[in-house]
């Protein structure tokens, strides 16, 4: 039981009688000092508080997360690949007539008007620009295909060939070089120049054609240079006079240097 110091009187009821009592000594009398107990609903508020702020922030980090994730796949998606300058997917352009190689050793010569050395007529109108990149696929199984390759006269281009073609009853994967074996010679559509070489020459829009030339040798530098008159369209040929059966492509590319 708990009595009042003052009075003696028994304390009954009393609201603060789980409360803890110290008597401390004052000036030759003793005082009752009643000391509260802590509050627990402090205690789990701020445990609460907590939890549900750690929960708000994780659930913004996975929010931003997403949203970071989504700009760079966006991003990445966006970004478009640089087309090389050599591709074989690239659409070639027109084409000259009568290039001359610098600095190599093709050679070119004026050959006969036979079936085998003349194409269709071609229906087009005399460059008046040339193309400044254009690539041409060649097929091993064509006689001379008509490109998309203008050339105008003393232009300067670089025209490189790449790629391997097989040759029926002879070779697989013949370069733009050709075959140089002379075993070879009866399959020759022009006998100076190796089977399977690739060769090229530039039509006339009057159906009259250049020279024609090798387009690849040991040592080709790859540079030409059109003549005074050389208007019109690049067309190329497999030299080889039984290409029914011959499978492959060369792919040429061509960029202007100067015009």
């Amino acid at each position: 039981m708990n009595f009042c110091l003052e009075c003696g009187i028994q304390l009954v009821g009393n609201p603060l009688s789980a409360a803890k009592t110290e008597i401390l000594p004052t000036a030759g009398r003793s005082v009752a000092t009643v000391v509260l107990p802590k509050k627990k609903s402090r205690k789990y508020f701020w445990i609460f508080g907590g939890l549900a702020s750690l929960l708000i922030l994780l659930l913004l980090g996975f929010i931003t997360t997403l949203y970071l994730a989504r700009r760079i796949g966006q991003n990445k998606a966006s970004v478009k690949t640089p087309t090389p300058v050599i591709s074989p997917t690239w659409k070639s352009s027109p084409t000259p007539r009568k290039p001359a190689n610098i600095g190599s050793s093709n050679a070119s010569v004026e050959p006969p008007e036979t079936e085998e050395t003349t194409a269709p007529d071609p229906s087009f109108t005399p460059p008046a620009k040339p193309t400044a990149q254009g690539v041409f696929n060649v097929k091993a199984d064509k006689n001379w295909q008509l490109s998309n390759l203008d050339v105008v006269p003393n232009e300067k281009f670089v025209l490189l060939a790449v790629g391997n073609i097989n040759l029926r009853e002879i070779e697989k994967n013949v370069s733009p070089q050709g075959i140089a074996d002379k075993k070879y010679q009866t399959r020759r559509l022009f006998p100076e120049f190796p089977v399977g070489a690739l060769l090229m020459r530039t039509r006339y829009a009057d159906g009259k054609y250049s020279k024609i030339s090798v387009v690849a040798t040991k040592n080709s530098t790859g540079i030409w240079q059109n003549a005074p008159d050389e208007r019109g369209r690049l067309e190329f040929c497999i030299n080889d006079n039984a290409p029914d059966g011959n499978d492959g492509v060369f792919v040429v590319s061509l960029a202007i240097i100067e015009k």
